[in-house]
């Protein structure tokens, strides 16, 4: 089962603001209101520097990052044109990076523990052509949700043997095989269950998960492994995604502005439901002695 750390809301902490805040609680508010909206009269109207902390009620995951003045890292190296090779090579690790915390979000707000690999009878080489058919297959597949639209994320993944690309399509429902393979009509096609199986979809030895929630980062992990070691300018062209997910199914973040670091891991010990402490995995990029980024912490529990 699921904990219900869904309904936690964020809590005040910071100085001269507890009182305050409770009483906009009792009064149907968001406390995050006061935190993001609060400011010193002699300070700036807005604040978009220091220290913030973000938390995913539909993750169980929070994180602390420094957010530097002005824009995001990319603009200020200059994301068209990297002035070095070791900026190429930050931007590269930064990007790869986005891609797994934003997956690895979506995977467990939407419960996408299925895993299905589409493979093509006739090999496939043009990645922009596979994306297409692929997002051709999703539509068709909605018929056996009534029509509706349902969450989703697929990836390609280039075959080891150079038969070019199959597809690592993942949802949150066990579906027939024979509906599958019907719908898909390109090659053979099988499933995964990452909350479930002791085996990886090649055969690999996989080990039996604390929860739910823990199978589902795994399978985020599994298919952004794919979707980052195949994302170079060789495999993919200009304009492409390393993945595609169903649009309007996006984690919901809140998020308010610390003065220390610390205070991030009093409001996590908020958040964590009871008797789960002993299960929340810590990162700290002070302990990383190659992080050569802003500063960085997160739980996952």
């Amino acid at each position: 089962m699921y904990s219900n750390s869904e309904d936690f809301t964020l809590p005040p902490h910071s100085n001269g603001e507890v009182e305050h805040a409770r009483a906009i609680a009792d009064g149907g508010r968001s406390l995050l209101d006061i935190r993001t909206q609060l400011v010193d009269s002699t300070g700036p109207l807005i604040r978009d520097s220091g220290l913030k902390f973000v938390y995913w009620p539909g993750c169980a995951e929070a994180t602390v990052c420094y957010i530097a003045p002005g824009s995001r890292l990319e603009r200020q190296l200059g994301r068209a044109r990297p002035k070095s090779e070791e900026d190429a090579a930050l931007l590269w690790q930064v990007a790869n990076g986005r891609a797994g915390s934003r997956s690895r979000r979506y995977f467990v707000t939407n419960r996408l523990r299925y895993m299905w690999v589409l493979t093509f009878a006739q090999g496939r080489t043009d990645r922009r052509e596979v994306m297409a058919e692929v997002g051709a297959f999703a539509r068709r597949l909605r018929t056996l949700h009534g029509g509706a639209a349902f969450p989703y994320w697929y990836s390609p993944e280039l075959h080891p043997g150079g038969h070019g690309w199959h597809v690592n399509f993942f949802i949150s429902s066990r579906i027939e095989h024979a509906d599958v393979e019907a719908l898909w009509g390109q090659g053979f096609v099988w499933v995964t269950d990452f909350a479930s199986s002791l085996r990886g979809p090649k055969g690999e030895p996989l080990r039996v998960t604390r929860s739910p929630r823990e199978g589902l980062r795994r399978a985020a992990h599994y298919g952004c492994k794919y979707a980052q070691k195949d994302w170079s300018p060789e495999h993919v062209g200009r304009q492409s995604h390393r993945y595609e997910v169903a649009q309007g199914f996006s984690p919901v973040s809140e998020s308010v502005w610390i003065e220390w670091a610390a205070e991030g891991e009093g409001i996590v010990g908020e958040l964590v439901p009871s008797g789960e402490w002993n299960n929340v995995e810590r990162w700290n990029s002070s302990d990383d002695p190659e992080w050569n980024r802003p500063h960085v912490e997160t739980w996952r529990w």
